[in-house]
């Protein structure tokens, strides 16, 4: 009796254990199919939040308009791993930062560092309780330390800088916030961004614009994600998703009050503190000490890059800076003033050497460049460069900027500078997929807009004038290039030129008052198509004289649609 009693045990006690692993398998089945870019969490116990104080909230806000500033950082991708709650957390204190220093920088923090060493699980995620005790704690790094890894066999091999803890951010505290409209409202705008709960149904994978709310399709898994805003009218949170641009709304959301759990889980981060990716210079610092910060910027742009981590920004303060600029690291330059911060190169070599990708440079004015034949304001020597140049002044160089040697594609953007004085405005060189875009290019000695072996550029919304050469000239096959959008070309010795170069697309500019309006030579396939010239009244086509072959055989093309008023400048 004894024996089938011990037998009776040791059966009913293997079958509950038979029970318990199967409910614990099947328990993701029973919540949902799990995407690689959700995780499951277990419901939260309810904790006494934060004391904040209560204020009577507006019907709207939002982080991404303070006052007409967005400081929210951009999109990013968790995939493929299941870090949801991390990079909602990340993302609050990414504007966190940026609204305590006073303006956006594109403050980027790993995300990385903070899911694995907080004890994410590639498999099922990580809790938010785990990242939030850890920054308070540790603190997450900048990106540069880690690099979020976006190919799962990356791990484990790709691992944190030796010198992460001198390079961290951390917060003073954290706490829960009740699920309470009122409360969410009022953390969002005394303290910043709310990290937030939400189940994700089948249809919130193809929602676009609007509002969602949930109208058919099974659960697929839990989610976080960081609430930056509200609208009472209707009635929607604004919402920062995780998933990259190809999903909602390029990455952001509306999410109505209550719909799928939004604002039942919340967290409220205080008191973000550390080692920001943000550098200081300031020329008016010359007694020190040096550390880039704030209170001690570094007193030259180039010593202030030298102790630079990719990613971070360099931040300068009105002044005049006689340097030669080198930028080995991918970082964002920004002036403070584009008319009052200045690097001058006193006459000698280049002023600004870019040489790796993905270099943004703003609000600076760059000048005084040697003479020698390709010296430049800002010249760029890294294949596929994804150069930024924008509301930069550049003027009395040899040549303005010099895109050069990008090959395969460079992916430069050049936007709303004014670039004028100097011997060439712009010379690109065996550079492609550049987008040249609302700047003022004038008073060049020769072309404005000089490409050699350039291909699919778009120039748009240019205002291109007054250059004793070209106004643009593409040469040397630079093909299939887009010059549409209404570019304003005037008072140029030749508006615009084609010299053996195809397939390039040419509509909807106004071509004032050049003393060539335009011409070309061996050029193929060339479509013009509803441009405005000032010197053609007629409803019939308008003819563009040229040659071909290297007889110079007399040869037309048409625009067969001439408009008959000039287009307005966005």
């Amino acid at each position: 009796m004894q024996k089938q009693s011990i037998l009776k045990t040791n059966t009913l006690i293997l079958v509950l254990c038979t029970f318990l692993f199967i409910g614990t398998a099947l328990f993701p089945l029973v919540q949902g199919v799990q995407r690689e870019s959700d995780s499951f969490v277990v419901p939260l116990a309810t904790e006494k939040p934060n004391p904040t104080e209560t204020l009577v909230v507006p019907t709207s806000f939002s982080w991404r308009d303070i006052n007409g500033v967005d400081f929210t950082t951009p999109i990013r991708n968790q995939s493929p791993y299941p870090s949801c709650e991390t990079f909602a957390l990340v993302a609050a204190m990414e504007t966190m930062i940026q609204y305590k220093v006073g303006f956006p920088f594109n403050c980027d923090l790993s995300e990385a560092h903070l899911f694995f060493f907080s004890g994410g699980n590639i498999l099922w995620g990580s809790y938010p309780e785990n990242d939030t005790r850890f920054l308070k704690e540790y603190g997450v790094p900048d990106e540069a330390c880690w690099p979020y890894p976006h190919d799962k066999y990356q791990y484990p091999l790709n691992t944190t800088s030796p010198d992460w803890q001198n390079r961290t951010v951390k917060i003073s505290d954290w706490s829960y916030i009740p699920a309470d409209p009122v409360a969410i409202k009022t953390a969002l705008i005394n303290n910043g961004p709310v990290p937030s709960y939400f189940l994700v149904y089948q249809d919130f994978l193809y929602q676009k614009t609007g509002i969602y709310q949930h109208r058919w399709g099974k659960v697929r898994g839990a989610h976080y994600m960081a609430i930056v805003g509200y609208n009472d009218d209707p009635g929607y949170w604004i919402v920062k998703n995780s998933w990259g641009v190809n999903y909602q709304d390029k990455g952001w959301v509306n999410i109505k009050y209550g719909e799928c759990g939004i604002g039942t889980i919340n967290f409220y981060l205080t008191g973000v503190y550390g080692k920001f990716p943000l550098l200081y210079v300031d020329d008016d610092n010359v007694a020190g000490p040096w550390n880039g910060t704030a209170e001690y910027p570094y007193l030259s742009i180039q010593d202030a890059i030298n102790h630079a981590f990719n990613g971070f920004t360099i931040y300068v303060k009105n002044g005049t800076y006689n340097e030669h600029v080198v930028i080995n690291k991918t970082i964002t330059l920004r002036g403070e003033n584009k008319n009052t911060t200045i690097i001058d190169g006193g006459g000698l070599d280049d002023v600004v050497t870019v040489s790796v990708p993905d270099v943004k440079i703003s609000g600076l004015t760059v000048q005084n460049s040697g003479t020698l034949l390709y010296n430049a304001g800002i010249k760029t020597l890294s294949l596929n460069s994804n150069l930024t140049i924008e509301n930069t002044i550049i003027h009395d160089n040899e040549i303005g900027i010099f895109l050069n040697y990008g090959y395969a594609q460079s992916w430069n953007i050049l936007r709303n500078n004014s670039i004028y004085h100097n011997t060439k405005g712009l010379y690109a060189h065996w550079a492609n997929s550049n987008r040249i875009a609302g700047n003022t290019i004038v008073m060049n000695d020769e072309n404005g807009i000089e490409m050699e072996h350039c291909m699919r550029a778009n120039i748009t919304g240019n205002i291109i004038s007054d250059n004793g050469g070209c106004g643009i000239y593409l040469r040397g096959a630079s093909n299939d290039n887009i010059i549409n959008g209404k570019n304003t070309i005037r008072n140029n010795t030749v508006g615009l030129k084609l010299s053996e170069s195809n397939n390039n697309i040419i509509t909807k500019n106004n071509f004032i008052n050049n003393l060539e309006q335009a011409s070309f030579y061996n050029a193929f396939s060339t479509t013009w198509k509803r441009n405005y010239w000032d010197d053609w009244r007629f409803f019939r086509a308008r003819p563009i004289q040229g040659f071909l072959g290297q007889r110079q055989i007399p040869w037309l093309n048409f625009d067969r649609h001439p408009a008959h008023r000039p287009y307005i400048l966005p």
